[in-house]
């Protein structure tokens, strides 16, 4: 699970001030990611980053769709 968490962290980062009209909200919850992962919850750390993917670039993004399995 860690690693998925990661894994979605880092597409979440890469996409973050990409333009995308809800980037407020792409990043906040990337901070919820990453304050998971500090309380070692990696199940809630990869819904965030997950989440974060969602506002930044879409359900139907490639990075969305790997993260998301």
């Amino acid at each position: 699970m860690i690693t998925e968490a990661n894994k979605a962290i880092i597409f979440a980062r890469k996409h973050i001030g990409n333009g995308a009209l809800m980037d407020s909200s792409a990043r906040a919850c990337l901070t919820d990611a990453l304050n998971a992962v500090e309380r070692e919850d990696y199940r809630a750390a990869k819904m965030w980053a997950v989440k974060s993917l969602g506002y930044s670039v879409g359900i139907f993004h490639g990075d969305y769709q790997r993260a998301a399995k």
